[in-house]
């Protein structure tokens, strides 16, 4: 009697974790449509022509990229420009450079 309640227990548990696979199975109108590039493809497309941000006006890809390089290196340059010129900020960074000087020679710092 034993026996046969495991058995029948075994079944039922089986279906309910795999029937659902059964009686719904994954239909062809749940997938995307065949036109539909997928996006590792549009991620690896190369982008041959651009915008200036500036001006608007077409250009080529080295051309635009070497407009995003030069204003990169321009926006680094005036950072660092308004960072030494603050007083406070220099004081936080020396302060911070402390602090990081007195961890590695193993002072305590809170």
């Amino acid at each position: 009697m034993r026996l046969k309640i495991d058995t029948f227990l075994a079944q039922v548990t089986f279906l309910t974790i795999f029937g659902w696979q059964i009686f719904s199975p994954v239909k062809a109108v749940d997938l995307p449509p065949d036109k539909d590039i997928p996006e590792e493809v549009l991620r690896a497309e190369i982008i041959t022509e651009g915008r200036s941000p500036l001006d608007g006006k077409a250009l080529s890809a080295a051309d635009f990229a070497e407009l995003v390089v030069n204003a990169q290196q321009k926006l680094d340059r005036d950072n660092a420009i308004s960072a030494t010129s603050n007083p406070k900020i220099k004081e936080i960074l020396l302060l911070i450079r402390l602090r990081n000087f007195l961890k590695s020679v193993g002072v305590p710092v809170k």
